[in-house]
């Protein structure tokens, strides 16, 4: 088949371009959009039917941690300190199949709720990453590390951060081809790799021309130790040592230390994180989104790890950024339901280095979603752009396409088998309390 169509939908090609009653066809082929405009006829036994549906860019989830998605609701409602100390022992305990088997459970729930695209920092191998490509979305992947004799991962992996640095160059140049997965570097934070470490990443990724994914000024006590240790801020420590000379994509920025760290962040080749759920659940404060959008910050949203988020719903997130930004400013006009759609999509997307555009128009990736708009939740619906930041949710979502591949069929996963993952997830969970005690 050269082309499949969704008819009839209403479209939101991009937040400032809406197409009602309108289609848009793309290649399976080439995985790219070959038509979008006026319905030009019934709709096939092939094509979708979009009426009483919504067609949209699919969601980029610019930060998480997928294969902890077996820490749902570990330790939640606990204070920081004891809430990481009990995540950690749970990741102790975690094998290669564990953490295999929450990527997998994450992948159909991020495919559930719209996602076409995710940056991610755990491990990865050139096997975690055959099990993306298999399931169809497209990684920015990022093995962490934790310092150069740190094993991050010790029941999975005997490897220092060292190592990782050492493979993580032929790793990307072996999937260098590959439309749907790239590699990055993944240096924690400063608090754990140390100024000399981060150095090193940066004249590594300059060398190899590879980004690095990297968590800044997290929490206030982070900005604080930092400054004392160090004499600047986290977000001035990766900028000193040059991560920002190349593609730096930053999780959280939640305290920028004043207008040299937004400089930082509003740098060409800098895309930064917001995770404004995680952050709450934590308790780590809420990032200065306003000031990001004044302030030329390209920014896109994720749902950090399940452990501090316990959904990877991207629709949860762009409504609770947009309220947090109004009530934290007490400005209802302070973000636009317009700018977090946008975020979601487009701002997400320039993580990938061009790969992506996050909107839908002809020659671009065949990346879209459909949503069911016939429940009351979205009667009416005047206006398309408010009721996908305001009133949709995740399990709206009814089909999924990346890269022209439909990974969510009227509501059915293609590439995954759900229930086999989700009985696979509750004996490795149930396994790894019983050693907790």
């Amino acid at each position: 088949m050269d082309e499949l169509r969704v008819v009839g939908a209403t479209i939101v090609a991009d937040p400032d371009r809406v197409l009602p009653a309108a289609e848009i066809a793309y290649s399976p082929v080439t995985g790219r959009v070959t038509y979008l405009g006026p319905v030009r006829g019934p709709a096939r036994p092939v094509d979708l039917d979009g009426i009483g549906r919504l067609a949209l860019p699919g969601l980029v989830n610019a930060h998480t941690h997928a294969g902890m998605s077996l820490l749902r609701g570990h330790s939640d409602d606990q204070p920081f300190d004891r809430w990481l100390g009990h995540v950690r022992a749970f990741e102790l305990r975690m094998t290669r199949d564990d953490i295999r088997a929450g990527l997998r459970l994450s992948m159909a729930e991020m495919i559930r709720s719209g996602t076409v695209a995710f940056a991610d920092m755990y491990l990865w191998d050139a096997g975690l990453l055959a099990d993306a490509r298999d399931a169809g979305l497209r990684v920015l992947a990022a093995t962490a590390v934790f310092g150069y004799d740190a094993v991050a991962y010790p029941a999975a992996t005997p490897e220092t951060g060292a190592q990782v640095l050492d493979r993580t160059p032929a790793l990307a140049a072996e999937v260098a081809g590959d439309d749907l997965v790239q590699v990055t570097f993944g240096p924690h934070a400063p608090y754990t790799c140390g100024p000399e470490l981060l150095a090193d990443v940066a004249r590594r990724a300059a060398t190899h021309d590879l980004a690095a994914h990297i968590h800044l000024s997290e929490t206030a006590g982070e900005v604080r130790d930092t400054l004392s240790r160090h004499g600047c801020s986290p977000i001035e420590l990766a900028h000193r040592v040059g991560l920002d000379a190349g593609r730096m994509h930053v999780a959280h920025a939640v305290h920028p230390d004043g207008d040299a760290d937004l400089g930082v962040l509003a740098g060409p080749t800098v895309t930064v994180a917001h995770c404004p759920v995680s952050n709450l659940k934590l308790g780590a404060g809420v990032a200065p989104l306003p000031e990001f959008r004044a302030g030329g910050v390209s920014a896109g949203l994720g749902t950090d790890s399940m452990a501090s988020n316990n959904s990877a719903d991207l629709f949860e997130e762009m409504k609770t950024a947009v309220l947090l930004a109004r009530g934290v400013r007490r400005d209802p006009t302070a973000v636009l339901a317009a700018d977090v759609l946008r975020m979601a999509t487009q701002g997400g997307a320039r993580a990938f280095g061009g790969r992506l555009s996050g909107r839908l128009a002809v020659g671009e990736p065949a990346d879209l979603i459909v949503l069911d708009v016939t429940a009351p939740h979205a009667t009416p619906m005047p206006d398309p752009v408010a009721h996908l930041v305001y009133a949709a949710r995740g399990s709206d979502v009814t089909d999924v396409v990346v890269a022209g591949r439909r990974l969510l069929a009227d509501g059915r996963l293609t590439t995954l088998d759900e229930a086999a993952i989700r009985e696979d997830v509750r004996s490795r969970v149930s396994r790894i309390a019983a050693t907790l005690g």
